[in-house]
């Protein structure tokens, strides 16, 4: 079931709320998790029950402070028999759900993935300060992106991310290339997606070719500024001397791990014992050494983070984004996870059903490593 949906020109944000107040009061969701505004105009992601309480609702909003993943990961980590709730997020987003249900980690079955376009976004930090006072910076920015523009301010990750159209959904809210804010482009892929759309007149027809023409413009023009940022990264890093003055700023705080949507373990290995030494410890290492740089295993952690992380990255930029002192994760993640998933010919959160590379053997890979 796909077709358009007519909508208030200036207002395509409003329709979303509508649409989300008639699948509560319906009763065909329990809940919608949505991106949203604090009362403070913070930009934050929330859990919406009530209709009357859709007015904090931002569904199409352009900031991203936190990947909702990880919210989805702590809240949907077993099934409910008694609630169904909604998943109102950006490709980024849902691209890591998937890979989070792959790996056991959120239960799928009280969930219904509702997609939506995403052209880029803002950092959440200081987004009170583009947006100003304009109440209708979300939809202006929704007229504007439905034709794409290039904004060197959004993220960095969001200025190399080639999928403004969710990969996996059960119904999917689209704008880009649709009629500047007059319409949108309604998908359902599942029963789950269909079974929302039930009573809801959409004008049935085929994805319109400027819509697809729009989205393998942008797509095109992000793998090109990828591919630019890349060869301006292996300049800054080539070789082991490089390697660590691209990480020296690190503080060791840990904070792109935390906020990465798909690090799931409980207990990290660098949190553990093993990096709990004494003072003893630390002076013997100093000794042998001569001199250590403190905190110590900076660089260690991020190999590791990265051998860790490389096959289900879903390039988000949200570890770039929590670095308090702008190590350029974004791209490096960026560089990093494609080459490793080209290897593997896996896209991560490109389908439930594909097997995670790591967790797979296959006797045919990497013989030009090992035996013919």
């Amino acid at each position: 079931m796909k077709g358009t949906l007519k909508v208030d020109a200036k207002n395509p944000e409003g329709t979303i709320r509508s649409l989300f107040a008639r699948w509560l009061k319906e009763g065909k969701l329990s809940a919608i998790l949505t991106p949203a505004y604090s009362a403070t105009g913070i930009a934050t992601v929330a859990l919406v029950s009530n209709p009357e309480k859709l007015a904090e609702a931002a569904p199409l909003l352009p900031a991203m402070g936190v990947n909702a993943a990880s919210i989805v990961a702590e809240i949907a980590r077993d099934a409910s028999a008694n609630a169904k709730v909604g998943l109102f997020l950006r490709p980024c987003e849902l691209r890591a759900v998937v890979e989070l249900m792959k790996l056991k980690q959120i239960a799928p079955d009280s969930l219904v993935l509702i997609g939506a376009d995403c052209a880029g976004t803002y950092k959440a930090a200081g987004f009170r300060n583009v947006r100003g006072k304009d109440d209708d910076f979300d939809n202006k920015h929704v007229r504007e992106q439905s034709g794409y523009a290039d904004n060197v301010n959004f993220r960095m990750a969001c200025q190399m991310c080639e999928y403004a159209k969710p990969l996996v959904f059960d119904l999917n809210v689209g704008f880009v290339g649709m009629d500047t804010g007059k319409e949108l482009w309604i998908e359902a892929a599942t029963d789950k997606g269909k079974a929302l759309l039930e009573g809801i007149e959409l004008n049935a027809q085929d994805e319109p070719d400027k819509r697809k023409k729009a989205l393998e413009g942008l797509s095109a023009a992000r793998k090109a500024k990828t591919a630019k940022r890349i060869e301006e990264l292996d300049k800054a890093m080539m070789g082991p001397e490089k390697l660590v003055e691209y990480f020296s700023d690190c503080l060791n705080c840990h904070n792109c791990m935390k906020v990465c949507p798909v690090c799931y373990c409980r207990e990290c290995f660098f949190d553990s014992d093993t990096f709990q030494r004494d003072i003893g410890e630390h002076v013997r290492v100093s000794l042998r050494k001569g001199a250590t740089r403190m905190p110590s295993e900076t660089l260690l952690f991020h190999l590791t983070r990265m051998n860790h992380m490389m096959a289900s990255c879903v390039q988000c930029g949200i570890c770039e984004d929590s670095c308090p002192v702008t190590i350029g994760l974004a791209t490096l993640f960026k560089k990093v996870s494609q080459n490793a998933q080209k290897e593997f010919d896996y896209v991560s959160g490109r389908n439930l059903e594909e097997p995670l590379p790591l967790t797979t053997f296959r006797e045919s890979e990497f013989l030009k490593v090992g035996e013919e």
